[in-house]
C-alpha cells in the first residue's frame, strides 16, 4: 500500500529537518545583526535631514505635529519590518549555503564585521550625494543613447 505523509492531506507543511532548522535559525541570526537596526539607523538620518529641510519654514507647533509623525512612521517601518523577517530569512537560506552564512556570520561578528554594521549608515549617507552626482553627470549621455535608440526605430 502507497503511503503519504499526513502533510499532503491536510495541507500543513511538513516539519524542517535538523539541518533546515540550523540553516533558518542561521539566517535569522544573520537578518538580525544585518537588518533590524541597520535599516532603522539608515533611516532615521535620512527622515530627520528631510524634515530639518522642511523645518525651515514651519511654524513651531507644525514642527511638533511633524516630530510625533517621525516617530509614528519609524515605529510603522519597525512592525513592517518586523512582520517581513520569515519572508527575508527565506531570501537567506535559499541564496546562501549553510556554511556561506556561517562566514558571513563570523564576519560580522568580528571586530572588522561590528565596524562595518555600525558605520554602514554613515557611508549610505555620505554616498547618497556622490552617487546623485554620478547620475546627474550620466544623465546627458544616457538621453543621447535613448535618442539615438529612438532614431534607429523607425
Amino acid at each position: 500500500m502507497l503511503s503519504l505523509p499526513a502533510s499532503r492531506f491536510c495541507g500543513a507543511h511538513p516539519p524542517l529537518r535538523a539541518d533546515e532548522a540550523s540553516k533558518s535559525a542561521k539566517a535569522e541570526e544573520l537578518l538580525q545583526l544585518t537588518q533590524g537596526d541597520q535599516m532603522m539607523k539608515m533611516m532615521e538620518p535620512m527622515m530627520k535631514g528631510m524634515l530639518a529641510q522642511m523645518d525651515k519654514d514651519m511654524p513651531a507647533e507644525q514642527r511638533a505635529r511633524v516630530g510625533e509623525m517621525q516617530g509614528k512612521m519609524m515605529a510603522l517601518v519597525a512592525v513592517s519590518l518586523s512582520k517581513a523577517k520569515p519572508a527575508l530569512a527565506k531570501v537567506y537560506t535559499d541564496t546562501y549555503t549553510e556554511e556561506e552564512i556561517d562566514g558571513i556570520l563570523a564576519f560580522y561578528k568580528s571586530p572588522a564585521g561590528k565596524a562595518f554594521l555600525q558605520k554602514m549608515p554613515e557611508v549610505m549617507q555620505r554616498s547618497m550625494p556622490v552617487m546623485m552626482q554620478m547620475m546627474g553627470d550620466l544623465q546627458p549621455e544616457i538621453k543621447t543613447m535613448m535618442e539615438g535608440m529612438k532614431e534607429k526605430s523607425k
